[in-house]
């Protein structure tokens, strides 16, 4: 009767561990691969832009080799972040680490206002600005409100 109970609470706690390692780690391609995946409707334009949050630069290369890039290299995550340009009107893709600091996020999302523009075929210039800085910002609020909702 000992035994039996022993084995069933140890089925109890294996379920219950499982179910705590889906809740962690949400979506993975193995144990303990976590990532946030984020898709920024970018507004104005027709093109979002997809973010993916992990520290397994490994994972993130597959990640963007399946969705953008077959030819991206693992030297391009050499680096504190990373923005991935359109390619034939696939969203542009950005990967940053868990713990990227404010500007650099900012920096990454610079980058995805300008991709979005030279697809859009909007050139910089006196009377654009104000267009980018619009889509800056717009980009900027959907993914902080996003991250916020996550958190």
């Amino acid at each position: 009767m000992v035994n039996k109970l022993k084995l069933g609470l140890a089925i109890i706690f294996v379920i219950i561990g499982v179910i705590g390692i889906c809740i962690y780690f949400p979506k993975n391609t193995g144990l303990g691969t976590r990532y946030q995946l984020i898709t920024i409707n970018s507004g104005t334009f027709d093109l979002n832009v997809k973010v993916i949050v992990t520290d397994d630069t490994a994972f993130a290369l597959k990640y963007v080799r399946e969705n953008l890039d077959s030819t991206i290299i693992s030297e391009a995550f050499d680096s504190r972040a990373t923005t991935f340009t359109t390619i034939d009107g696939k969203s542009p893709i950005i990967w940053i680490p868990y713990n990227a600091n404010i500007s650099v996020i900012n920096h990454e999302l610079l980058h995805a206002t300008i991709d979005i523009m030279h697809w859009a075929g909007v050139p910089l210039n006196d009377t654009t600005e104000e267009v980018y800085a619009y889509e800056m910002q717009y980009l900027s609020e959907e993914f902080y409100n996003q991250i916020n909702k996550i958190k």
